[in-house]
């Protein structure tokens, strides 16, 4: 039986931590198959974590598991990414239109991931992942739970197009940040067609930054 590390993360969190980690490095253009003995053995632990870190991947729709080949994760397509960034905007303008007034202290839950994403600017990875965390922050806020639920569903995508948004080179992260933030001042403002139009700025960028037009 696999027992807690001493970070106290189970096998199965350990093996779910590192593949994703793995599939959101890898170029979103590109396909591969994840084989379970090959992942046990990166990770430090055994098959049976691993199964469950992958069974844990596929519903959140990381992966497809393909018999006698392994798990399959496919590329995401310029036209997928056109999708998730449309999907991205039509659920945050809902979601700014309908909280309306954002209070104090989610604006400083948002300045706060803002800040931690400046620290982060050298980790890809974990950058991206405060990035989706300050998105679905203003989600949540809006206090539907089957639309941030659908929401939460583009994160595998999210991270993928994100991390390659911003290993182009260039000064994207900075750029991020820099969009993060006209974000959080419009929300403490009154103008919903300034919040609008300043996540559909970010959005956009990210576009031109991913798929170069």
């Amino acid at each position: 039986m696999d027992q807690p590390s001493p970070a106290g993360l189970t096998a199965p969190e350990i093996a779910y931590q590192w593949i994703t980690a793995f599939i959101a490095g890898l170029p979103r253009d590109e396909e591969t198959f994840l084989n379970e003995a090959t992942l046990a053995q990166a990770t430090g632990t055994s098959r049976t974590p691993v199964r469950e870190a992958l069974l844990r991947l596929e519903a959140e729709g990381f992966i497809r598991r393909v018999p006698h080949k392994g798990a399959y994760v496919p590329p995401i397509t310029d036209q997928e990414v056109r999708a998730n960034l449309q999907a991205r905007s039509v659920v945050e303008r809902w979601a700014v239109d309908t909280r309306g007034h954002f209070d104090q202290a989610t604006l400083d839950v948002l300045q706060s991931l803002i800040d931690q994403q400046r620290l982060a600017a050298s980790d890809p990875g974990r950058f991206i992942e405060l990035d989706t965390e300050f998105h679905n922050t203003i989600v949540r806020s809006a206090g539907n739970p089957v639309l941030s639920d659908f929401y939460s569903s583009l994160r595998q995508r999210q991270l993928r197009i994100g991390i390659q948004a911003i290993s182009r080179g260039g000064s994207r992260t900075d750029e991020v940040l820099s969009e993060h933030q006209a974000i959080v001042n419009s929300l403490g403002g009154t103008s919903l067609t300034a919040t609008c139009a300043a996540i559909d700025s970010h959005l956009e960028a990210t576009r031109r930054a991913t798929i170069g037009y």
